[in-house]
């Protein structure tokens, strides 16, 4: 699978799931995108900032989310044809 960059904002819907985060669906341009899977959480130091990424899946291709904490504002890192 070969993963194209594009480092845009979105808006995300989340649901937290026994006290964690999960992304249920995000809206990226004018379309809304359902997340059907949650693959892979992790989060690294950006400087003083901590980012947490959410790599998810839909039926058709999978996105890494990245969620930044001083600016509480989410982006699309990334994405895949699965």
């Amino acid at each position: 699978m070969s993963y194209e960059s594009v480092c845009e904002p979105v808006e995300v819907l989340v649901a937290f799931k026994n006290a964690r985060p999960e992304p249920m669906m995000f809206k990226w341009g004018k379309r809304y995108y359902q997340i059907r899977k949650v693959n892979l959480v992790h989060a690294e130091r950006v400087g003083r900032e901590k980012v947490y990424y959410f790599s998810v899946s839909d039926d058709a291709n999978a996105y890494r989310l990245a969620f930044h904490t001083d600016s509480l504002s989410w982006r699309l890192e990334e994405m895949g044809v699965l």
